[in-house]
């Protein structure tokens, strides 16, 4: 379907950012001047109060205008990425966000340049005494911030350390090729789009013919691969050696003001709960009935032959529905979102595959999806539908500098809205096979993201320490590491192969450094509050509307203590432990 086919009302309103594309020009030259004036403080930045609350305006200007423009632009070329015109608007922002970046670079070592107690007097004054978290956070940094000339040349080898990164990513996405297979006579070439898809063929010799093609082709290439992680984690570890970090971890999770503790936590709760994955792993070899289950049958699903058409209209009513916890205000402000352009639904040529949520801080929320009509899409347009509503209340209540939220508590509204989705949907399932379908969504999910993403976790930890004591890598001891955490995890019930050992190999996230722990820990809080909202009391579900209206006001372990949940605890990480079992008790009831 092309995009002039497809109803004003299913899509997105982007001059509710601009009436035309000449708005946007305006403001990207608008922005080059702003930088220009603001380069002109170089040096004498902190001179004086009314210097620096002048710097401290016109940075706001800037900083939003171009934030504006650079969202415009990318929701522009991701209607139709056909169109050339909104490419190069695109590149256009980009390198305008760039060089931009590159003028004000001075901005932060100037700043921890100079003595905080000269800033704290500055934010006495009325009119900025609000930023001093604001600036506190950025003086957190001051010990780990180097002299000028030294911060150059960490900057000017950015580049090199982001090399293994880059040359994983076109070497796996581009440069890499597997081999084809036949199904009932056509012929298919495994890539990793479609790798998950064949491996739900009912077919099971078929399923093992793709899965060991693939993960042979990753071990063909593994040496390579060993590579370049090294590479990439060296360069971590340089780092937090020259800023005066104890570890690359500590460096890390520094940046969000998180404690190791929290990570070790993590692990430990897994492990102590790890009989849960286990048991899910037993169930789906009794549902299949084989006796040599392997991981070629772990995508399988649970339910057979469960199929529920929903347009889009009746998915808006049930996500309205399923919020109703959240109280009238949040189902009022999601209905204006349905009603007013947030969502672009349909997929069209050109248009950017899967999901997500956009906007600035002076835009309304954006929210990209290729909806067909499936009962998982309804899930995406919740989750998305969380980030938004997450985004509408921080920037509804927070000054701009406080106006996004951590990384570290990014997942947790979208995923709250999905749990929510579930309560909803079990509570009004239409038949058996729907409740069995729903329960092994969950357990799943569950599985795959705090179970899965954990064990991702330790092998990226237990890597890490080798490559801080200056051991060697190679690939085999990477496969080595990689089957003893699946053979713990899974268990006896599934034959941990040479195959899945080199799995390692095709995960980007490692790539990320110490980032795919939080969509566990994530995850979790998510599981807590949702109980909270639906179980809870009033005053907890009101925690939870200020959870999505602190921003970056304080810390993110703050934020989310406030809410209700403490990730410094494993106790909190035990209760949404103890609701995936007894969810997994309900599905084994429901589908043997």
């Amino acid at each position: 379907m092309e995009r002039k086919d497809i109803e004003e009302r299913l899509k997105w309103d982007t001059t509710s950012i601009y009436k035309n594309d000449e708005d946007f020009y305006k403001d990207i030259e608008e922005v080059k001047k702003l930088a220009k004036l603001l380069t002109g403080f170089k040096g004498r930045l902190t001179k004086d109060l009314e210097t620096f609350k002048e710097f401290i305006k016109l940075d706001e200007k800037f900083s939003r205008k171009m934030e504006k423009a650079y969202v415009y632009a990318s929701l522009r070329s991701d209607e139709d990425t056909r169109v050339t015109k909104y490419q190069e608007m695109n590149q256009i922002a980009t390198n305008t966000y760039v060089l931009t970046g590159e003028a004000l670079s001075f901005v932060r070592p100037e700043l921890l340049a100079t003595d905080y107690e000269l800033i704290k007097q500055y934010l006495e004054d009325s009119e900025i005494s609000y930023l001093k978290h604001y600036f506190d956070d950025i003086y957190r940094f001051k010990d780990h911030t180097l002299d000028e000339k030294s911060e150059k040349i960490i900057a000017s080898f950015a580049k090199t350390g982001q090399n293994p990164r880059s040359t994983y990513m076109i070497f796996s996405n581009a440069d890499m090729s597997f081999p084809h297979v036949n199904k009932d006579g056509e012929d298919i070439e495994i890539t990793d789009a479609n790798f998950v898809n064949l491996q739900q063929d009912k077919d099971r010799n078929f399923r093992r013919e793709v899965y060991e093609k693939y993960y042979k082709t990753y071990r063909q290439f593994s040496n390579t691969l060993a590579s370049t992680l090294d590479g990439d984690f060296s360069a971590h570890n340089t780092e937090a050696k020259l800023r005066n970090f104890d570890s690359a971890r500590q460096m890390s999770l520094f940046a969000n003001n998180l404690s190791e503790d929290i990570y070790d936590n993590l692990l430990e709760v897994v492990h102590d709960n790890a009989d849960i994955h286990r048991d899910y792993t037993s169930l789906r070899k009794e549902f299949l009935g084989v006796d040599d289950l392997g991981f070629h049958d772990i995508y399988m699903p649970l339910v057979k032959d469960y199929e529920r058409k929903i347009d889009f209209d009746e998915a808006k009513e049930i996500v309205l529905e399923a919020i109703k916890p959240l109280g009238e205000e949040y189902v009022k402000v999601a209905r204006e979102g349905f009603d007013t352009g947030w969502f672009d639904v349909c997929p069209n040529k050109g248009k950017r595959g899967g999901a997500y949520s956009s906007g600035a801080y002076d835009t309304q929320p954006f929210i990209l999806l290729n909806y067909t009509n499936t009962i998982d899409d309804v899930f995406t347009v919740i989750h998305e539908l969380g980030h938004s509503m997450h985004s509408y209340y921080t920037r509804s209540t927070q000054k701009y500098q406080y106006g996004s939220y951590s990384i570290f508590l990014a997942e947790i509204a979208s995923t709250t809205n999905e749990l929510l989705l579930l309560d909803y949907l079990l509570k009004n399932s239409k038949s058996e096979e729907e409740t069995a379908y729903l329960l092994n969504y969950f357990v799943n999910q569950f599985k795959s993201t705090v179970f899965r993403q954990t064990m991702f976790a330790e092998f990226e930890h237990k890597v890490n320490k080798l490559v801080e004591a200056g051991e060697a890598i190679p690939a085999e001891r990477l496969h080595g590491i990689y089957k003893e955490l699946n053979e713990e995890l899974f268990g006896k019930d599934i034959q941990v192969d040479e195959y899945i050992s080199a799995e390692w190999a095709r995960i980007p996230h490692f790539y990320m450094f110490y980032y795919v722990f939080q969509y566990a820990t994530g995850f979790m809080s998510a599981v807590a509050l949702s109980q909270n909202i639906l179980h809870g009391t009033d005053d907890q579900r009101q925690a939870y509307l200020n959870f999505l209206k602190a921003g970056e006001s304080e810390y993110p372990i703050e934020v989310l203590k406030k809410a209700g949940v403490d990730m410094t605890n494993k106790a909190s990480m035990q209760k949404a432990m103890d609701v995936a079992r007894k969810a997994l008790k309900d599905l084994r009831e429901a589908i043997l």
